[in-house]
C-alpha cells in the first residue's frame, strides 16, 4: 500500500499513519482482536479500530497473519499460570496464580503484552514491588 494511501486511511479513521500501522502490526503480527488493540494503543474503540482496519483493506488470513493461541489453565506467562476461566466475568478474565503462591484474577491479554507496554503483568504485584522474596 502507498504511503498516499495510508495518510487518507490514518485521517478518516481518525488515528495518525503511525498508529494504523501499529494497528496493522497488532493485528497481523500478534493476532491480536480489535479490542486489545483498543486498549494496547490507548485511543479508539474496539468499531474504530475494525473501521480503520477494514478501511485499509487488511485480511489476516489473506495476509498470512496469525492468532493469539486460545488461552488455556496451566498455561505460563512469566511468573504467572492461569488456573481457571471466569465464567461470570463480563470481560475475559482468568484467576492466575504467581510462582510466590499469591492469586489474583487478571485479563489474560495483558500477561501477552510486549516486554516494554506498561500494562504488561509478568509477576504479581508483591513480586514486581519487590516486598516479596523470590
Amino acid at each position: 500500500m502507498a504511503d498516499s494511501a495510508g495518510t487518507r486511511v490514518g485521517s478518516k479513521s481518525g488515528f495518525k499513519d503511525s498508529e494504523v500501522h501499529e494497528i496493522k502490526r497488532l493485528y497481523l503480527d500478534e493476532g491480536r482482536s480489535f479490542a486489545q488493540i483498543a486498549r494496547i494503543i490507548g485511543k479508539g474503540s474496539e468499531t474504530s479500530v475494525r473501521n480503520a482496519l477494514m478501511k485499509a483493506k487488511v485480511d489476516r488470513v489473506a495476509e498470512g497473519g496469525k492468532s493469539l493461541e486460545a488461552f488455556k489453565p496451566g498455561q505460563k506467562f512469566g511468573k504467572i499460570t492461569l488456573i481457571k476461566k471466569l465464567a461470570k466475568s463480563k470481560k475475559l478474565k482468568y484467576h492466575v496464580s504467581c510462582n510466590c503462591g499469591y492469586e489474583f484474577d487478571v485479563e489474560p491479554y495483558l500477561l501477552t503484552l510486549s516486554d516494554d507496554h506498561k500494562n504488561k503483568i509478568s509477576a504479581c504485584q508483591r513480586c514486581q514491588s519487590g516486598k516479596q522474596k523470590p
